[in-house]
């Protein structure tokens, strides 16, 4: 990851260990800034190597971020980078999508465990991060560990997982992603299956990464809560033969449409150099949040910032990044119902929909 200037707190979050014990120690008496943080996709903490340690319970009270939905990837062995975006290099057999993601998650477990940071597993851990007590809240970014099977929603659920995006960048049996060829033409009955468990536990089904097709089949076929947990809105929306940045983007149609069904909108980190494209620094993040609110209402915007999963040299790299986004939509003067939802109420809201709903 390279950046213009390493400035001291930008060396500060490499080091880490000794290096922070005495900024660490002034912190604890200075309290966290308002409103609180909300991020529905993240990977923070999970991918980027960190010299003497991190302690992502640290910097989550540090930035006032309470509520962050990790997401395991699930397909990264099966997939590779190249000029056209992340394409996928082979199938995966029989059994090792499930075995893979099982290993992975445990090793997440046991990090939360490590920082001493809670899950948010019901509605009263969600009004807790409300509260400022930063949870965590376990998200998939693909259910190809699923392996076409249904019956595993129960146990992800079991694991913690309470946030399911349906697919990600190789071909799953539940529908088709947005930067390949079609196979499915939406999505198929095992999809909508999938839909139909997370509804009846009380999961967020997350349409992110979905073509037109698979978003609308699974808007018109469940009141399940959804959302778009990350990209951005472009004016006409992508296809897979596109750039990956444009074919990865919602049209307005489809935006409208979730947030018609009470679905929300998050708003990724990905830096493009194309003048096409409306986000370059946290200010125009912010500017783009605003254009959102106008498109869908503020009420179906979020955060949604792929954070460590957007690439090299992204807008934002930390939540003191997102935290200077905050503070930036604050002083546009928004009424502070409209900043909190933004910034926290918004996503909160919609998981406690979601955990509400469970049969």
């Amino acid at each position: 990851m390279t950046a213009p200037g390493l400035t001291r707190r930008r060396f500060a979050a490499l080091t880490g260990g000794a290096l922070m014990a005495p900024a660490r120690a002034a912190r604890a008496q200075t309290p966290a800034p308002r409103p609180w943080l909300a991020d529905m996709h993240s990977h923070y903490g999970m991918f980027r190597p960190r010299l003497g340690g991190f302690d992502l319970r640290q910097h989550m009270s540090d930035t006032g971020t309470t509520l962050l939905a990790w997401a395991a990837t699930d397909d990264g062995r099966w997939t590779t980078s190249t000029p056209q975006g992340i394409k996928q290099t082979r199938q995966p057999q029989p059994g090792e999508l499930w075995e893979a993601f099982q290993k992975r998650f445990a090793g997440y477990d046991a990090k939360l465990r490590e920082w001493g940071l809670p899950k948010a597993l019901t509605p009263a851990d969600v009004d807790a991060a409300l509260a400022g007590q930063p949870h965590v809240l376990m998200a998939t970014e693909a259910a190809n560990f699923l392996e076409g099977q249904p019956a595993r929603v129960a146990i992800a659920h079991g694991w913690g997982v309470r946030h399911l995006q349906m697919v990600h960048f190789i071909d799953s049996p539940l529908g088709d992603h947005q930067t390949s060829a079609p196979i499915i033409n939406g999505i198929s009955p095992a999809g909508l299956q999938v839909i139909a468990e997370c509804k009846r536990l009380g999961m967020v089904v997350d349409l992110a990464h979905g073509t037109p097709a698979l978003v609308d089949a699974a808007l018109d076929a469940s009141d399940a809560t959804m959302v778009w947990s990350h990209s951005w809105i472009s004016a006409r929306g992508g296809t897979w033969q596109d750039p990956a940045n444009v074919a990865r983007a919602l049209s307005p149609a489809q935006a409208r449409k979730i947030a018609a069904h009470g679905g929300l909108v998050g708003l990724w980190t990905v830096r493009v150099r194309d003048r096409s494209y409306p986000v370059h620094d946290a200010a125009s993040f912010a500017d783009e949040v605003m254009r959102m609110c106008d498109l869908l209402g503020p009420e179906h915007v979020a955060f949604g910032t792929d954070m460590e999963g957007a690439g090299n040299n992204p807008i934002l790299s930390d939540y003191q990044d997102l935290r200077e986004v905050a503070d930036n939509l604050g002083r546009r003067g928004l009424p502070d119902a409209v900043l909190q939802g933004i910034c926290i109420g918004n996503y909160a809201r919609t998981v406690k929909r979601a955990m509400n709903g469970a049969a």
